[in-house]
This record gives structure tokens, sequence and C-alpha cells, in this order.
């Protein structure tokens, strides 16, 4: 999302503005610790000593004490994410020259879910769906081409058009029937980009989940919209095409920040609501830090481009909608909308909940899933907002 790209950008420039600071106190260490003068003697080689150690504990530890002081209300939770994969794990061979990472679990032979996660994330993000949906539902997880362990496009095609066609490629290479497509941020674009490009294969989807996604260009449902619609050619598309050029750098440094705690203040402030656990945070913000900065500036790129719109209304398959009310990159206007315009779709509107409700709130959100999963349609269900669920359904 392009108010990730800034976050991104602020936590590089303010570690390195760090690191700068460091070398700098352990040079002035070095060139005055001898010095006898008094205004540059062994007391001021002392204090840049004492400075640049401190900076490196920080670096060194920062995380741990960020962690702690943003964990929210969910302190306690018996289950926390791990960054895990499925054993059975296949690689789907492109034309472009990219290999999509599959893998595999569950149950075979029951209703198949396939899982597109969002951008600057990878297939590991969908943890806690795992372990709710595996016993009864064959699972099915992709990343896309650049994330995760799947390899670059050699044409280095990053549209949403690429993308969907990736999407369909994994259906077909699956091989399983009538599944159901659960898309997360950028895997809603991807699944509605299908929707557009294969309208014919509609009738072989059983249903389609967008959670905290949007139908058009990002700029204009988040925060800010008026803002980065301003600076989405003179700021934003510039700023992608250095992190595109600059990525190894940006990439040390955005593991820098990882360490150093930034990053996870961007991404408690970006896409948590409150209710977060310290590990939840720490995952969501790993998992960021995973993506090399030159995916994440194409990918962007890739969003100025993206428009649904005109297909919401010819989806004809049951469509459930899940947004948030603290959801800061995908406004809640955003699914409302879809719900508006998507032919008998359900909305769930998650209460205290950001862009990562799915992690934050998973127990209602599984819930609610189970339950569209069914296919039983109440129309007292057609909005679901705020509602108590019971963890098994």
């Amino acid at each position: 999302m392009p108010i990730l790209l800034l976050s991104a950008i602020f936590a590089n420039v303010f570690t390195i503005g760090f690191v700068w600071f460091d070398i700098y106190l352990w040079r002035e260490w070095y060139l005055h610790k001898d010095l006898v003068q008094p205004e540059y003697g062994q007391e001021y080689a002392q204090h840049c000593l004492i400075g640049a150690i401190a900076i490196l504990v920080l670096f060194a530890l920062g995380k741990i004490v960020i962690r702690s002081l943003f964990s929210g209300s969910g302190k306690g939770m018996q289950d926390e994410p791990v960054a895990e994969r499925y054993p059975e794990q296949y690689q789907l061979q492109r034309p472009d020259g990219s290999i999509i990472n599959i893998e595999q679990g569950g149950v075979k032979g029951k209703q198949a879910i396939i899982f597109i996660h969002g951008w600057n994330s990878n297939s590991m993000q969908w943890y806690y769906q795992k372990k709710y949906f595996e016993k009864d539902y064959h699972l099915i997880l992709m990343d896309h081409a650049g994330l995760g362990k799947s390899k670059r496009p050699d044409n280095k095609d990053y549209s949403l058009e690429k993308l969907a066609a990736d999407l369909n490629a994994v259906i077909d290479y699956s091989n399983v029937k009538d599944p159901v497509l659960w898309g997360h941020s950028m895997g809603g674009f991807t699944i509605l980009t299908f929707c557009k490009m294969y309208a014919d294969r509609l009738q072989r989807i059983k249903g389609i989940i967008l959670e905290h996604t949007t139908y058009t260009n990002p700029t204009k449902t988040s925060v800010m919209s008026g803002l980065l619609q301003a600076i989405q050619n003179p700021v934003l598309k510039p700023i992608c095409w250095i992190m595109i050029g600059l990525s190894p750098l940006l990439w040390i440094s955005r593991w820098m920040s990882y360490l150093n705690g930034s990053s996870l203040i961007m991404t408690r402030l970006l896409t948590f609501a409150g209710t977060q656990t310290a590990k939840q945070l720490d995952f969501t913000a790993l998992l960021s830090t995973m993506a090399p900065p030159a995916i994440t500036g194409r990918g962007v790129l890739g969003m100025f481009e993206y428009d649904a719109t005109e297909v919401l209304s010819q989806i004809n398959i049951p469509t459930l909608v899940i947004g948030a009310d603290k959801d800061r990159l995908t406004k809640l206007e955003a699914s409302v909308f879809m719900n508006e315009h998507i032919p008998g779709s359900q909305l769930l509107v998650l209460s205290s909940a950001g862009h990562m409700g799915f992690v934050e709130q998973h127990r209602h959100v599984n819930a609610v899933a189970g339950k569209f999963l069914n296919f039983k349609p109440n129309p007292a269900d057609q909005v679901i907002a705020n509602e108590r669920i019971p963890q098994k359904v």
C-alpha cells in the first residue's frame, strides 16, 4: 500500500541516520580519547563512547523493548503466530520466468480454499487460518512472484494482470474442484482482477472472501487519500524507483529497522488497532521485513494502475467482504462500497481492528468465514457488524 511505502522510507531514513550518528560518535571517541585538553579531552571522549555503545544496544535490543511497549490488550493469548510452512510444496514455472511457490495442507478431497496474501508479506501470514481450517478443508497457499519463496519474473512485470494470471495458473495446477478464493489486501486486488480477466471461469469458483482490500487504486481509499493522490506522480512514483535502484542497501536498512524496533512502531500504527499481542506485532513486522524493497516498489507501481470497479456488479458467486473500522490502509468505506455493488454479498465489519484484522481478531474472522463457507445464506446476515460469534461454529 502507498502509505506503507512512506512508512518504510521513514523507518529506513531513521535507521540510516542513527547508523551515521553511531559511526560519528565512535570516530569522535577514537580521535579524542588520548587528548588532555579539558574541552576536547577524555571526558568528551567518554561521553562519545557511552553514546556509541547506547546506540549499539538500541540496535540490538530495541525490538524487544518496542515489542513490549506496543503490545495491546491481546496479552496472554495461548496461541501465538509462528513463521512456518506446510512441508508439501510445489514450484510452478511461469512463462515470464517467475516461479510461484505453492504449499498445501489440510485434508485433500475436502472443500479447497486458495489463500492469496497481501503485498509486502508472504503466505506464512495465514497462520491462524491454517490452524483453524486445516482439519476440515484442503488449504492451498501461494506466494506472489518475488515474495516468500517465489522467484521474480524476468520481465519485471508486477501488474495486477500478471498476478491474476498467476492465480489462474495456480488454480489449474492445483486441480481442485470449485475452490474458494480468500485474498487479503493485494490478494483481494488479485482476486478482483481475476474476476475481470477470467469471467468465464467464475462458474468454477465456489466463492470469494475479500479481506481488508479495495476495488481501485488504494490511494483513493486509504487515510489521507487526497494527499496520496496529489503526490502519487511527483513523489510516490519516484520513491518506488529509488527503492528499486537501491534495493540491496534499503533491504539491509529494513532489517536494521526491524532489529531496532522502528519498523514495529510503523507496523503497530498503520496495521493494528491496539488489540494485538507483542508476538503478533513482531510476526507481522518480520514478514514485511522479508520483502525485498525492489518488489515493494514495483508492486506499488502496479497498484497505481489498478481498478476493478466495473467488475463488481458482474460477480455472481457467494462473496464475503471483511472490513475493519480502524483500518488505515483500506478505509471501511471501500468494503461497504464493494458490499453494495457485489450482488448478494455479505459484509463483516470488525470493531477495533486494523488492516491485519485476520491476525488481530482471528477468532472472530475465522468463525464468520467458517459460517460463510457452509454457504447457508440468510438475509439477516447480509451485514454482520460487531457480531459476537463463538469460537467454534
